[in-house]
């Protein structure tokens, strides 16, 4: 599977999304308490991307890993979508814009701002 391929199918991942939400409901402006409610929800996610990358095969990373950015791109759906195209523009301007001049791997792994 090459990359392209990947990034189509993070696509259809954001249409599937949409597709669960209208299939549940999950519609119309967003409340500070589904915000609040949906922070749990990515939290299990990252818990049991955790355990899988502890304790587990490499395919079941993988689909933990893709439950987190399930969730992760739920909320964002559920904004504003002018408010989340702003963000999303943003994000990918910044990190565009990152290079081994201005950034570095830190000792975690975070790329981080020279100093």
């Amino acid at each position: 599977m090459t990359i392209t391929e990947v990034q189509d199918l993070i696509s259809k991942l954001s249409e599937s999304v949409q597709s669960f939400h209208n299939r549940f409901g999950i519609t119309g402006e967003i409340t500070q308490k589904e915000l609040l409610s949906r922070i749990p929800i990515q939290e299990e996610e990252v818990r049991e991307l955790n355990y899988s990358v502890l304790n587990e095969s490499d395919e079941r990373i993988a689909n933990e890993a893709v439950d987190v950015l399930y969730v992760a791109i739920g909320t964002v759906l559920r904004l504003n979508s002018g408010t989340a195209s702003l963000a999303l523009r943003e994000v990918i301007y910044k990190n565009n814009a990152k290079t081994l001049i201005t950034h570095y791997v830190n000792e975690v792994g975070k790329v981080s701002r020279r100093p």
